[in-house]
């Protein structure tokens, strides 16, 4: 039987603030499973990540010694751009534009979000656009 083709995803950085902030360790797990699924993350990805995860805010679910590690473990099983594709004004929130940008340039099959302003897209070239829920139905 050949080999299933590993799912090329970006997944949203609330997305994966929100299942450590939750405990998520399974989602977590599943989603950095290296047999099923490659993340794919760009300087301005971790940029974004650092500074959610940093934020004051985020004291009251982890200290900041415990954000840096799961920072570290996280972003040590991606697959990293060098350097940040080149942004086109797409989303009706140009913030989110980056994820997009990540997303075509890695050819993700996935970009996993709760964002609406970017699930009113449903895709992005050759990219779907996701919410978890969906993710988990389909993919865990």
């Amino acid at each position: 039987m050949p080999a299933r083709k590993r799912v090329r995803l970006v997944v949203d950085v609330n997305v994966l603030v929100s299942a450590l902030v939750r405990g998520d360790g399974h989602f977590i797990r599943d989603v950095f499973n290296k047999q099923r699924f490659t993340v794919l993350v760009s300087p301005e990805f971790e940029r974004e990540f650092a500074d959610v995860v940093q934020r004051p805010s985020m004291r009251k679910y982890f200290t900041a010694q415990e954000a840096e590690r799961a920072m570290v473990r996280v972003l040590g099983l991606t697959e990293r751009l060098k350097n940040d594709p080149p942004l086109k004004a797409i989303c009706r929130d140009p913030k989110d534009d980056y994820l997009l940008a990540l997303a075509k340039a890695a050819k993700a099959d996935l970009l996993v979000t709760g964002d609406d302003d970017l699930l009113v897209l449903k895709k992005h070239g050759k990219t779907r656009v996701i919410k978890p829920g969906t993710f988990r139905k389909e993919y865990m």
